[in-house]
């Protein structure tokens, strides 16, 4: 029995070490793709679409044709719409 928990906390130790090297890798990558989030921008077509579909669900919730929730529904589907399309 005691062979046994020797033999499995060994694996274990050999497995947190495994990990532990496998995450300083992804670390070191994580910190490379953080420093282009700056220069990542969206295409103006799509800012154009969204920033129009945007305007016309403000109107509707100003008019009162629609509540709040709904806009924000609609919002979400307006911004996935306009990526799919452009």
């Amino acid at each position: 029995m005691r062979l046994v928990a020797l033999v499995f906390a060994i694996a274990l130790a050999a497995l947190a070490f495994l990990v532990y090297v496998q995450t300083e890798e992804w670390v070191a990558g994580v910190e490379e793709r953080g420093e282009e989030l700056g220069t990542l921008r969206v295409d103006p077509d799509v800012a154009a679409c969204v920033d129009k579909r945007f305007a016309d669900i403000d109107v509707m919730v100003q008019q009162e044709l629609i509540t709040a929730e709904a806009a924000e529904k609609s919002r979400a589907d307006a911004r996935s719409l306009c990526y799919q399309r452009n």
